[in-house]
């Protein structure tokens, strides 16, 4: 698909780039990629990544899910003409 898309119910508060390198900075807002992250951005980074962590396991431990396969079908089918509907976990 050709870009990033809002999912409702989702522990990920909003997009962020991905670098392979842990080296590299997160955030555009952070750092350019092209210089390794300072120490600041690394742990405002990390705490970052941690809370998402948390309320995933929250979200999880809940019940909210959906099956791997559920969610692969829905990616698969953007941009087809006949998207299938956003996989809802049923809590």
């Amino acid at each position: 698909h050709g870009g990033h898309r809002a999912v409702a119910g989702l522990a990920v508060r909003e997009p962020r780039p991905y670098f392979p390198s842990m080296d590299s900075a997160t955030t555009s807002q952070d750092a350019p990629p092209d210089r390794p992250e300072t120490a600041e951005e690394r742990r405002r980074r990390l705490t970052w990544q941690a809370e998402q962590i948390a309320a995933a396991r929250v979200s999880a431990a809940a019940g909210r899910v959906v099956s791997l396969e559920a969610v692969e079908a829905w990616v698969e089918s953007w941009d087809t003409g006949h998207e299938l509907p956003q996989p809802r976990s049923g809590r």
